[in-house]
């Protein structure tokens, strides 16, 4: 249940955590003080206000638990992405220091680049990879492997070359594993449990009139709806509409925009 309200459309998630939390907070003020139920429920009245701190602290505590999770994979999501970028640059600046004929290794690097950019990033959308760049990774590695370097005088120049296309190969790896993870359940489950823990305790304290009772749960339901909205919208690091920048794969594609890409195989 944790795992497909993450998945939904960023608007269809919003509304569903304000209904559900909306929803208990207009419950708990009709049973306090409308059904049938209020004199049972106001005869709990005497609850000191710093209760409620005890159930708010250990709630931030976890809510910080979740937040460093989220922050921490949006952090290594967009490290990947520079990784990836910076080693494709890499390649074409050695390729260039050591004067070898780079024809041919801006042409997969340009279709590497442009099979992220256009087909793969927007598959991450949904935890997806896609065919045309991973075709396009193992262009790239042949394309570097089939360097002659017997003239370059320098036995470790094909190791660099090599390190550097892997390097781009592992952070593309490091970008699929992001765009699949996401939190645990049963964290995002506890934190909910102990916001709505948090509601009872706020609509207890304030069981002798109705107004202040209304005015305390709406503001504190409008502050979880926003914290925690915004933190499942940053979830997905690669999911719309908070998503990773793509723009250093972008700016090598725009590098080598003069040159072609090699066609696809004839399968």
């Amino acid at each position: 249940m944790i795992s497909f309200w993450l998945r939904l459309p960023a608007v269809e998630m919003l509304v569903a955590l304000a209904f559900f939390f909306g929803a208990i907070a207009v419950c708990l003020v009709l049973f306090s003080f409308v059904l049938p139920t209020a004199p049972t429920i106001r005869s709990f009245r005497g609850v000191v206000a710093p209760f409620i701190g005890t159930i708010a602290v250990i709630f931030a505590i976890l809510l910080g638990f979740l937040a460093n999770d989220i922050w921490g994979r949006e952090q290594r999501a967009a490290a990947a992405v520079r990784a990836e970028a910076e080693n494709l640059t890499s390649l074409l600046g050695l390729a260039e220091t050591f004067g070898l004929p780079a024809d041919s290794l801006k042409i997969a690097v340009r279709g590497y680049a442009d099979a992220v950019v256009t087909k793969e990033l927007p598959s991450m959308e949904d935890g997806n990879s896609a065919p045309e760049a991973d075709r396009a990774l193992d262009r790239l590695l042949k394309t570097i492997a089939r360097f002659d370097l017997s003239s370059a005088g320098n036995a470790d120049f094909r190791r660099l070359l090599l390190n550097a296309g892997i390097a781009v190969s592992s952070a593309r790896n490091e970008r699929l594993r992001l765009s699949r993870d996401e939190s645990e359940a049963l964290k995002w489950l506890l934190v909910l449990v102990l916001a709505v823990a948090c509601q009872i305790t706020v609509a207890i304290v304030h069981l002798d009139t109705i107004r202040p009772q209304i005015a305390a749960l709406s503001l504190l339901t409008a502050s979880l709806i926003f914290v925690l909205g915004l933190l499942a919208l940053y979830d997905a690091p690669f999911s719309p509409p908070l998503v990773v920048a793509p723009e250093p794969l972008v700016q090598v594609l725009s590098s080598l925009n003069g040159i072609k890409t090699a066609p696809e195989p004839a399968r």
